[in-house]
C-alpha cells in the first residue's frame, strides 16, 4: 500500500499492510518548534527550514526528511502554510520563520501580543511561557440575540480558498500521502472562544435560550464555510478535521445530558452535511480529555475518527475504549502518553510503553499511530526516537 491507501484502510477498519503513522498531520498531532529544532539536531538533519505554522501553539511544520525517516503517512493541509513566511525568534532564542500573517507587538513585560488583521490584541504570550493564550473574546459583551445577529460571522475568502485548493491539488498529485484538511467547526470550544470560557459556561447553565441561539448561528456559519471549503478541496482531501474539546482530566466539561440535548444535534447536522457532500471524506474529531460518556453520541453524530485518545483522563481506559468502540470509530492517537511518559521517562520506558499501547489499539485496524497530543518543548529527542523505534518494530500486522 502507499501512504494514502494505508490510512484510508485503517479508517475503514480494514487491515493495512503496516501500522499507519502521523506526526504533524494536524494541529494536535505535531511537535513544538523548540523540540523539533532539537530533534533535527539530534538526528543530524541540517537541511530545510524551521517554520512555525501554528503560532498560538508554536508548532513546527514537519518536513519531508523527518516524515520519511519516521514513516509518516499523512500530509497537512492548513491555511498556516499558504500565507508566506517571515523571520521570527522562538521563546528560547532560536531563529525561525513563522506564518506570514502572524503579527506581534511587545507587551511591555518581556512577552508579546498577537494581533488580528484589524490590529486588535487577541492572544498574549507571557515572558515565562512558550504559548499564546487567548485574551480577546469578540462576543464577550453580547447581551441579546440581536447582538449575535450584528456580529460579522467570518466567511472563508475566495483568495484563501484558492491557495488551499492549489496546495491540496499539489499534495494530491505530487505525493501519495493521505491529506488531512484543517477546518474547525467546534461548538463548545468555539462558543467559549467567542464569549469567554466562564461566560459561555454560565450561558449554558443559566440562559440556555441565548446559548442555543449562539450555537445555531455558529452552525449556520460552519455549514456555509464547510460547503465552500469542500467545494475548493473536497476532490483532493481524505479527511476533514473538526475541533471540539469537551473533556477535562477528570471527565466531560458538561453533563452528558447537556451534550446530548444541546451539542450533539448540531454536530450531527454539520457532520451529516459533510458526509452528504463528500461521502469519501472522513470526519476527524479532535476532542481532548475524559469523554467516555460522550463517545456513543460522538459516533452517532458521524465522527469517523477520534483524536487524541487521552487515555490518562478519567474513564478513558484504553482496553475498554478499544473493546467497546474499536469497531465503530478509528482511534488516531493514544500511542504514547505525552503528559508523563514521553517527557519524563527513559528511552527504554518510552519504548516499552509505546509497544504496549500499540498492542492494545492495533488489532483489527481502526488505528493510526500518533502520540496522544503535541510533543512539547523539553521532550528529549532520544525519547522521540525511542517512540518511533517502537512503532517501526510494531509495524507489521
Amino acid at each position: 500500500m502507499n501512504h494514502r491507501e494505508r490510512v484510508v484502510a485503517a479508517i475503514r477498519h480494514q487491515i493495512p499492510d503496516r501500522l499507519p503513522v502521523d506526526l504533524g498531520g494536524m494541529r494536535s498531532t505535531g511537535i513544538m518548534a523548540v523540540a523539533y529544532h532539537q530533534l533535527k539536531q539530534h538526528l543530524g538533519v541540517g537541511e530545510g527550514e524551521l517554520r512555525v505554522f501554528d503560532a498560538m501553539q508554536q508548532l513546527a511544520y514537519v518536513e519531508a526528511p523527518i516524515r520519511q525517516r519516521f514513516g509518516c503517512d499523512v500530509a497537512l493541509l492548513d491555511a498556516g502554510l499558504t500565507q508566506g513566511w517571515r523571520d521570527y525568534t522562538l521563546a528560547d532564542g532560536t531563529p525561525a520563520r513563522i506564518t506570514g500573517r502572524f503579527r506581534t507587538e511587545p507587551d511591555g513585560q518581556g512577552g508579546e501580543y498577537a494581533l488580528d488583521d484589524a490590529g486588535r490584541r487577541i492572544w498574549r504570550r507571557p515572558a515565562s511561557s512558550y504559548y499564546f493564550d487567548r485574551c480577546y473574546h469578540p462576543l464577550a459583551e453580547a447581551a441579546s440575540i440581536s447582538d449575535l445577529d450584528q456580529y460579522d460571522w467570518p466567511v472563508l475568502k475566495d483568495e484563501d480558498l484558492l491557495l488551499l485548493q492549489q496546495e491540496a491539488r499539489r499534495l494530491h498529485d505530487e505525493t501519495d500521502y493521505a491529506i488531512l484538511g484543517t477546518f474547525g467547526g467546534a461548538f463548545l470550544e468555539g462558543a467559549q472562544a467567542l464569549r469567554g470560557w466562564d461566560t459561555f459556561m454560565m450561558d449554558v447553565a443559566g440562559d440556555r435560550g441565548f446559548a442555543e441561539a449562539l450555537l445555531d448561528r455558529m452552525l449556520a456559519n460552519s455549514l456555509r464555510n464547510a460547503e465552500l471549503y469542500l467545494d475548493a478541496v473536497g476532490d483532493y482531501i481524505n479527511i476533514i478535521q473538526m475541533g471540539g474539546d469537551m473533556g477535562t482530566q477528570n471527565g466531560p466539561q458538561i453533563r452528558p445530558r447537556t451534550y446530548y440535548d444541546v451539542f450533539q444535534p448540531r454536530e450531527k447536522a454539520l457532520w451529516g452535511r459533510i458526509h452528504q457532500l463528500r461521502p469519501d471524506v472522513a470526519v476527524f474529531l479532535h476532542c481532548c480529555g475524559g469523554i467516555y460518556e460522550l463517545l456513543p453520541g460522538i459516533i452517532d453524530a458521524g465522527a469517523d475518527i477520534l483524536n487524541p485518545v487521552q487515555f490518562t483522563a478519567r474513564g478513558m481506559d484504553p482496553v475498554r475504549l478499544k473493546r467497546e468502540f474499536g469497531a465503530q470509530i478509528c482511534f488516531w492517537g493514544g500511542g504514547c502518553d505525552t503528559q508523563r511518559v514521553l517527557p519524563t521517562g527513559t528511552p527504554e520506558e518510552v519504548y516499552d510503553h509505546t509497544r504496549q499501547m500499540i498492542e492494545i489499539f492495533k488489532p483489527g485496524g481502526g488505528f493510526v499511530f500518533c502520540q496522544v497530543h503535541n510533543i512539547q518543548a523539553g521532550v528529549p529527542p532520544q525519547n522521540i526516537v525511542a517512540m518511533v523505534q517502537a512503532v517501526q518494530d510494531s509495524w507489521n500486522y
